[in-house]
């Protein structure tokens, strides 16, 4: 119950016991005086009755009956008997019960009854007793003032009550007016400059004196209310920094990321241009070695280095960035990956970008605790109408599996089409690539695809090139190693799926001529006991030393600059058992040619920029130049592919590159210019 109606009840109660007080006390009052008026009516009636019939001449009988008569016809009184000395009634005068009857409540006879005295009076003629006069008064007369009293008194009271009502509500509405001025109001504008981070408007007083002092509280609330709130802001805004800011770089941190991608994503899939852009790219990037870089640094260092290489980037994406698109968004995935988000850029778009970003992070490598340069790896994407977050981040991250295995600094490109072509069952993660290469290897579905890979001039008979493919038997699918070698990398499967490469190419061998080569991880020659394993499978009894010869392992040339020790046990081996070794990729290691000459090796591949820019780059025909002659002079054959028209493949023939067979080189100016090749 409020405070205001049981301030209401109270007072109401209180009224009602004035009201009934007041009405008792009167009728009371009224009872006690109309007894006492008729006790003296009654004694007057009887003394002055008594006295006339003393008189000598009124002592007849019919006089006295007159006297009696007149008395009684004036209707005040009840009764008038007179008796002789012996008691006995001489004369009579009685009036009926409903004589005199008056219109009140019998309530009010209960509650206030009236006492009807009966007054005696000796007559006396001298002094002699003659007889006794008894008078009774009638009592209606009185009773007929007594309810006019109380009628009264009560319409009077109910009408105060009336009022008083009246007034109690007046004063409770405006008790509540004032209360919501005063203090409803106020108390309300509190709450809503907390919740919505607006100035109140100050009061300019009560208007209430009663209420000052609480106005005072609330002017006191509002000042503490308003610190309060300005403090939580700064503490909603220091966190929702911390929440969405990486700590160490101040960069957006995978959470943040995560929202703007997915609201990228949506604003692809609409059909209006304010929605969004339909189209983008992504880029990962990752510093391999961060680890290492923490084992030869300390935290501040390490730190201080990582905030130098965000700003650097900031700026490389500010200088570059394509002023008709959104401003490129970079942000810190974890500790070692940092991500860019490329709104509305095309493929093309994006090249001088990545070149810029990757030659400014080249040079800000820093050693680590191998004594070595620390390693970048780069992965991009694009994504589209009917992409979701969970795709685009999962080819980022077999993208890094690829260039992590490949050991190489070069923009693994993952397009969307071809990850489709993926086929694990909609799941991509670490658990489903452990479960479908562990169920493949043992199941024996995986296996070679040998294509013939001739070149011009070559003396190498009946050459072949074979890449392991995993294939279902159910549909009939296959999955190339492209796709699936870099999960086996980061799953530790590298080493079984390229000791089943090396027994199916023997088993090849064993059937048809030539030669083959097949490619083989650098991480699997990083594996404890691969080589030894290797070994057994290369040296078991079937397998015969012209086998041997006719099979060539290709491996990366970054593990002669990365791993020359490692790499240098795989070339002795190999020597030991008459396998040949095979270098790829040399053009994007030139640093391995100083390692090359420790080992032997049948032959090198050069292909990418080096081969594709010769012709605008000295620098790339001096380094051609310095690559041929050192490798022709050891007898080490060199292949190229990716040659770009007729003048770079005669130049390269004059360099004694051997070209691959069957392929027609356009003359300058008619290829195909923006056309991406495959590397």
């Amino acid at each position: 119950m409020s405070l205001l109606r049981q301030l209401l009840i109270s007072v109401t109660v209180a009224m009602c016991i004035i009201f009934a007080g007041t009405l008792w006390l009167s009728l009371s009052g009224a009872q006690g005086y109309l007894n006492e008026r008729l006790q003296v009516e009654a004694s007057n009636t009887a003394s002055s009755l008594a006295l006339s019939l003393s008189q000598p001449g009124n002592q007849d009988p019919v006089t006295q009956e007159l006297l009696l008569k007149a008395l009684y016809d004036t209707g005040q009184y009840h009764s008038i008997i007179l008796k002789n000395p012996a008691g006995e009634t001489v004369h009579e005068l009685v009036r009926g019960s409903d004589a005199g009857a008056v219109r009140a409540p019998g309530w009010l006879e209960v509650l206030f009854p009236l006492s009807v005295p009966t007054v005696a009076q000796a007559v006396s003629d001298g002094w002699k007793q003659i007889g006794e006069v008894v008078v009774t008064p009638e009592s209606g007369y009185a009773r007929q003032v007594l309810w006019n009293v109380a009628w009264k008194v009560l319409v009077l009271v109910v009408a105060a009550g009336l009022l008083w009502a009246v007034f109690a509500i007046s004063l409770i509405r405006w008790l509540r007016r004032a209360l919501q001025t005063e203090i409803a109001a106020q108390v309300n504008a509190i709450a809503d400059m907390q919740a919505t981070g607006a100035p109140a408007i100050a009061s300019t007083g009560s208007r209430i004196k009663e209420l000052a002092q609480v106005h005072n509280v609330i002017e006191s609330v509002r000042e503490r209310v308003r610190a309060t709130a300005d403090e939580q802001n700064r503490q909603i805004e220091t966190l929702e920094v911390a929440l969405h800011s990486d700590e160490v770089t101040g960069l957006a941190n995978r959470r943040y990321f995560i929202n703007e991608l997915r609201r990228a994503l949506r604003g692809s899939e609409g059909d209006e241009p304010a929605a969004g852009l339909r189209h983008g790219h992504v880029l990962i990037f990752r510093q391999r070695d961060l680890s290492s870089i923490n084992a030869a640094h300390d935290r501040r260092e390490t730190d201080n280095w990582l905030r130098q290489v965000c700003d650097s980037v900031r700026e490389v994406l500010v200088e570059q960035a394509d002023p008709s698109r959104p401003q490129p968004q970079l942000a810190r995935l974890n500790g070692s990956d940092f991500v860019v988000l490329l709104a509305g850029y095309d493929g093309p778009d994006t090249t001088d970008l990545l070149e810029a970003l990757r030659q400014k992070l080249d040079s800000l490598r820093i050693q680590t605790a191998d004594n070595r340069l620390c390693r970048w790896c780069y992965a991009l994407t694009d994504y589209g109408p009917n992409c979701d977050v969970g795709q685009v981040l999962a080819r980022l991250d077999h993208g890094l599996m690829r260039a992590e295995n490949a050991g190489h600094d070069e923009v693994e490109y993952m397009a969307s089409s071809e990850y489709r072509s993926l086929g694990v069952a909609g799941n991509t993660g670490e658990s489903a690539w452990k479960a479908l290469i562990l169920n493949a290897l043992q199941e024996g579905r995986v296996h070679l695809n040998v294509e013939p890979s001739l070149y011009s001039n070559d003396d190498t008979p009946d050459r072949h090139e074979a890449l392991l493919v995993m294939r279902d038997d159910k549909d009939g699918s296959s999955v190339s190693g492209y796709l699936f070698m870099p999960p086996a990398v980061r799953l530790g499967l590298s080493g079984a799926c390229d000791l089943r490469a090396i027994k199916l190419g023997l088993e090849w061998l064993r059937g048809n001529s030539g030669t083959i080569s097949l490619r083989v991880s650098l991480a699997s020659l990083l594996l404890p006991g691969f080589l030894q394993d290797m070994e057994k499978v290369l040296s078991a009894n079937e397998v015969q030393s012209s086998e041997r010869e006719r099979l060539v392992l290709e491996v990366d040339a970054h593990g002669f600059v990365a791993y020359p020790e490692e790499l240098e046990s795989f070339c002795g081996l190999a020597a030991r058992l008459g396998v040949g070794v095979g270098v790829r990729r040399l053009a994007e290691q030139p640093a391995a040619l100083l390692r090359l000459h420790k080992v032997r090796i049948r032959y090198l591949k050069l292909g990418g920029d080096l081969i594709s820019g010769l012709m605008e780059s000295p620098g790339a025909i001096q380094l051609i130049a310095a690559i041929t002659e050192s490798a022709i002079g050891q007898g080490v054959k060199i292949y190229a592919h990716d040659v770009p028209n007729a003048a770079t493949a005669a130049m390269l023939r004059e360099y004694g590159v051997l070209l691959p067979a069957n392929e027609t080189f356009p003359e300058e100016g008619d290829e195909n210019e923006g056309e991406f090749v495959d590397n």
